[in-house]
């Protein structure tokens, strides 16, 4: 089938390249028509696709991912971002508290200059 292919295209190469005595010359278009002529392609291959519903109890080991981990790992991730937002906050807390202390013993030492 290829090599016939092949065939028809130099035949139709050599027909427009040199018309015969007389014969108008060749358009581009008539050219590109020519050069065009090719192997019909492969029809595509469709997927096989599953009809209805498909449990997960059937698929096979490798595609199924065992729930229980995931849903540890995810508690485990809140309650050290909770646990990490309170420890921010019980220190900045203790900061205010510093800061304030100091602030009360300025004013009094400032009292008992005046």
């Amino acid at each position: 089938m290829r090599h016939a292919a092949v065939l028809v295209l130099l035949a139709a190469i050599l027909a427009v390249a040199t018309p015969g005595e007389g014969a108008p010359r060749p358009t581009n278009g008539e050219l590109t028509l020519a050069l065009s002529v090719q192997q019909p392609a492969a029809p595509p291959r469709t997927p096989v696709v599953p009809e209805g519903f498909e449990p997960v109890g059937d698929r096979p080991p490798a595609e199924q991912l065992p729930a229980a981990p995931f849903v540890m790992a995810a508690y485990a991730f809140v309650w050290v971002a909770l646990l990490g937002y309170l420890w921010s906050i019980w220190r900045r807390l203790g900061a205010v508290e510093r800061e304030l202390a100091d602030l009360t013993r300025r004013i009094e030492d400032a009292g008992r200059r005046a």
